[in-house]
């Protein structure tokens, strides 16, 4: 099935919100850089299917939900289950995936938790070389826990269109 994207997709569909501009503080630049480098280990880990870094990603009680241009086709619930299903689509795919993800935006809700956007692309590498599998946005909730660590509780990945055939879609 071929996806094709309708500009904004996701903010008409409400998967993908921008609140108001807050204030930059010293707390809230630590919280920036560790959602940034939490962001960064998701890509990571995904690419390199390190499932013990991505069980360590996600909150225990965590839900992720997947979309292709609308409304989600997949969720999961719990960081064991999540990471077994980053673990099913690696083992669908033959190729060496890279994701970089950029425009990190992050809101503290409360101490401790705070909601964030992101867009990101995925490339893939294989013996036709290199090609831009998908463009996706991120929505996601994060949660500080007790170790000093955030961590997605709910995560979504609204991807724009795919190349290929999407996992999960069946």
């Amino acid at each position: 099935m071929r996806y094709i994207p309708v500009q904004a997709w996701a903010s008409r569909a409400g998967l993908l919100t921008l609140p108001p501009r807050q204030p930059v503080t010293p707390d809230g630049v630590a919280v920036r850089l560790a959602i940034g480098e939490l962001f960064a280990r998701y890509g990571i880990a995904h690419d390199e299917v390190d499932h013990a870094a991505m069980v360590e990603l996600f909150a225990e009680d965590a839900e992720l939900k997947v979309s292709i241009a609308g409304p989600p086709f997949e969720t999961h619930h719990g960081a064991a289950a999540i990471a077994a299903n980053f673990g099913r689509v690696a083992a669908t795919q033959s190729d060496q995936r890279r994701h970089a993800i950029t425009n990190i935006e992050t809101a503290v809700i409360e101490s401790g938790r705070a909601q964030c956007r992101a867009y990101g692309i995925v490339s893939a590498a294989d013996a036709e070389g290199i090609r831009l599998v998908v463009s996706c946005a991120y929505e996601a909730e994060c949660r500080l826990g007790g170790d000093g660590l955030w961590r997605f509780s709910k995560l979504w990945i609204g991807m724009d269109t795919y190349r290929g055939h999407a996992p999960g879609t069946d």
